[in-house]
């Protein structure tokens, strides 16, 4: 399976214009991050017609934790974020442009392939049979370019990644989440089928395979608009004196959302130490083998190893670099003979 395809695409576009510098790695995922704020405002002008309403599921979106990673964070996440809510506009307002828009995603990216689940089902639900068939056809050609397979045997990677599901929303946010997706099940609406078949794919392959969650959680995450459509629907079939609860159960779902934000900013190790620092690391191991003079390297990881040529060093043959994910210790091999080990991990900690 081909990976970050999209990210790839996009990172050197921004290269060529500014140059391979931390600013340049950072400044997209800040933009994308801005004008996914301003497309999901205009969505939520769909769903909602009161003012107040659409700047509170702005707001909420806005400190949602995945988001935040992914506006702050050098991966995918952001741009499939900002592609997925794009479609879902122009599928709202300008529904042909939004079939155009369905067709080039196709090659872009294979995380795609969840976005086309979920319009599978939505279609289905619709009863839309050109609607279907463009979508079946779709994921498809998105399956078979990108050689999208399912392999693995039984593990124990769901409660992994059901963790992670719940560092994305924050706990109580998250559970929530669960009970607004069971609470739409009959009146369901786009962004339901989105978001929820794209955790139902994720869950199911989670039992034979590792995920990586930016693949699954963008098309997860824009669920933040019929999540505040629930608790509304809740709140305002109850006479005034029955509303206290849900006062409260907003105001405490949302200060544990601001709590779990301040503390996944605050906390180095708090949700995942790769995250936060994958790039403070690779420039520290690129530094290092500059002053030892180790400029051409080849490595076990393909993706470590475009972090440390993102950095200046260049493809070679004779100096190994071996590193090891779960244990974060990177070995420096020269003609298979162990020059660096214990210094070089320790930089990690830095």
């Amino acid at each position: 399976m081909q990976n970050n395809n999209l990210i790839n695409y996009l990172s050197n576009f921004f290269f060529s214009i500014l140059g391979k510098n931390n600013f340049s790695l950072r400044l997209p995922s800040l933009i994308f991050s801005f004008f996914s704020i301003l497309l999901y405002a205009k969505i939520a002008k769909h769903y909602f017609k009161s003012t107040k309403e659409i700047n509170f599921t702005l707001i909420i979106f806005s400190l949602m934790p995945g988001f935040i990673i992914a506006s702050l964070f050098y991966n995918k996440s952001i741009y499939l974020i900002f592609l997925t809510l794009l479609f879902i506009y122009t599928f709202l307002y300008y529904r042909f442009f939004s079939y155009i828009l369905l067709a080039l995603y196709t090659f872009l990216d294979y995380s795609f392939i969840s976005l086309y689940f979920g319009l599978v089902f939505y279609s289905i639900y619709k009863k839309d049979t050109r609607f279907l068939i463009y979508s079946l056809l779709l994921l498809m050609i998105n399956a078979n370019y990108f050689h999208y397979d399912i392999n693995g045997h039984p593990s124990g990677y769901f409660l992994n990644l059901f963790m992670v599901y719940l560092a994305i929303f924050s706990p109580f946010v998250f559970v929530y989440f669960l009970y607004a997706v069971l609470k739409t099940f009959k009146k369901p609406n786009l962004l339901w089928f989105i978001s929820t078949f794209a955790l139902l794919f994720s869950i199911i392959l989670s039992f034979r395979q590792k995920i990586r969650i930016d693949d699954y959680a963008p098309f997860v995450i824009v669920s933040v608009i019929f999540m505040i459509k629930v608790f509304l629907n809740d709140y305002r079939v109850r006479l005034k004196i029955f509303r206290k609860p849900f006062k409260f159960l907003l105001v405490f779902l949302f200060l544990s959302l601001m709590f779990f934000d301040i503390l996944l900013l605050s906390s180095r190790y708090f949700i995942n130490e790769k995250i936060f620092f994958q790039f403070n690391y690779s420039q520290k191991i690129a530094k290092f083998l500059k002053k030892e003079n180790i400029n051409h390297i080849y490595c076990n990881d393909k993706i470590f190893c475009k972090k440390l040529y993102f950095y200046g060093l260049q493809k070679g043959n004779i100096y190994y670099i071996n590193f090891d994910e779960k244990t974060k210790k990177v070995s420096i091999l020269h003609n298979k003979i162990k020059l660096y080990d214990k210094y070089v991990s320790n930089l990690y900690k830095k």
